[in-house]
């Protein structure tokens, strides 16, 4: 599969689009302004409010900017202030905590104890120290690899978690880039705990530099930035983080310097970002999805439109609609709860292939939905983790 990544700016905003095999599959707008925490931050927080009803409570991060913290997490939180160490969280106390979630509609940033450090192969956590996992997509060869090399960390402080990047990563390059994370998480916890209340400890780089680093590397051959938006600001940036963090992926890098053909005009961004907030999306078939995102959940639903599929044949139809709504999920960023209503199916093995099909397709998503299960009514139920706003969420705001 040829993977590309397309840094540019597109209706007035920074758009970073992943392509697969020359088709769009996620498109990430930046917001216009920064005026609200990025996820990856790490910042100095005051405890506003405890709701044990809810076992969460209020971190106040920056002046009238409240994020909710959950009371259930097991990590143990690095304290930066407070008069009962070692004891349960009280109204003042003052820690370090990293943006986990976006504000999403009418919610509240979700900050986190549990510090992550982010690198290409591996991500580090303050949390459950000595504890190493793995991506599902790692081989199994790898795996008992990682397994048996990782047991030299049993002593460290922190956990580590391999990337499907690791699977062609030497035991060396990983070594390497644990050291790096250590280091930088050991700095973080010794120069936080001497700042200020609301200060910023940890920013992140603009939100289309880190998709480099979170962007599956097998198979991507190249990584075009606009060089001529804002005097090559985009360009510079992209070019400054692979040289910081990703040295090996630099030949992979292009400049775009055309002023006379914008780089989104010669990719169909805008064309695609439109074709993505559409309600109604065609298949080859002539079958059709619709679309629409309530307060409560996602519903898609399939149509068998203009197909002339045969009578009671609809395992093969609703096959394509499965690889195409998991597409959408993908491309839109859709979270929360996801109903697909398929088209209805006689035999039980036909659902079942179904379902085996649609979790195949989903899987190829870094931020995967979880098939739950398929109802009576042939309903299939997906969950998907809300990290970052829906693509029409993004350019609402």
């Amino acid at each position: 599969m040829e993977r590309k990544v397309i840094i540019t700016e597109c209706m007035g905003r920074i758009l970073t689009a992943f392509f697969e095999d020359g088709q769009a599959v996620e498109l990430r707008y930046s917001p216009p302004h920064y005026n609200t925490p990025r996820v990856g931050e790490i910042y100095v927080g005051k405890v506003k409010r405890i709701l044990p009803d809810i076992s969460g409570a209020f971190v106040e991060i920056a002046d009238h900017v409240e994020c909710y913290y959950s009371l259930d997490e097991k990590t143990e939180p690095i304290m930066v202030s407070s008069e009962n160490k070692n004891q349960a969280l009280r109204v003042g106390d003052e820690l370090l905590v990293q943006v986990k979630r976006d504000a999403i509609k009418k919610k509240q940033p979700v900050v986190t104890g549990n510090l992550t450090f982010v690198g290409k192969y591996a991500v580090l956590s303050s949390g459950k120290p000595g504890l190493f996992r793995a991506s599902s997509k790692l081989s199994s060869q790898k795996l008992n690899e990682l397994i048996s090399w990782s047991k030299h960390y049993k002593d460290v402080d922190f956990g580590v978690i391999f990337r499907t990047n690791a699977e062609e990563a030497s035991l060396c390059i990983l070594e390497s880039e644990i050291a790096r994370l250590a280091e930088k998480y050991h700095l973080v916890a010794a120069y936080g705990i001497m700042r200020t209340c609301h200060s910023l400890v940890l920013g992140v780089p603009e939100e289309a530099v880190q998709f480099l680093q979170d962007v599956n590397h097998q198979g991507l051959s190249e990584i075009i930035v606009d060089a001529v938006w804002e005097d090559g600001r985009l360009y510079r940036e992209a070019k400054a983080f692979l040289e910081e963090e990703q040295p090996e992926d630099l030949p992979l890098l292009r400049a775009y310097t055309d002023s006379s053909y914008p780089l989104a005009k010669c990719y169909s961004l805008e064309h695609a970002t439109e074709e993505a907030r559409k309600e109604k999306v065609w298949m080859k078939s002539g079958a059709y999805l619709v679309i629409q995102q309530t307060e409560a959940m996602v519903v898609i639903d399939v149509n068998s439109g203009k197909c002339k599929q045969k009578k009671k044949d609809f395992l093969a139809l609703n096959q394509e609609a499965a690889c195409e709504a998991a597409r959408q999920i993908r491309l839109r960023n859709l979270s929360g709860i996801i109903l697909i209503d398929f088209i209805n199916m006689e035999t039980k093995s036909e659902q079942q292939e179904l379902l085996r099909f649609l979790r195949r397709e989903l899987s190829k998503d870094s931020n995967p939905g979880k098939v739950v299960d398929m109802t009576g009514l042939q309903l299939v139920e997906i969950s998907r983790k809300r990290v970052r706003k829906s693509l029409e969420e993004s350019l609402d705001t």
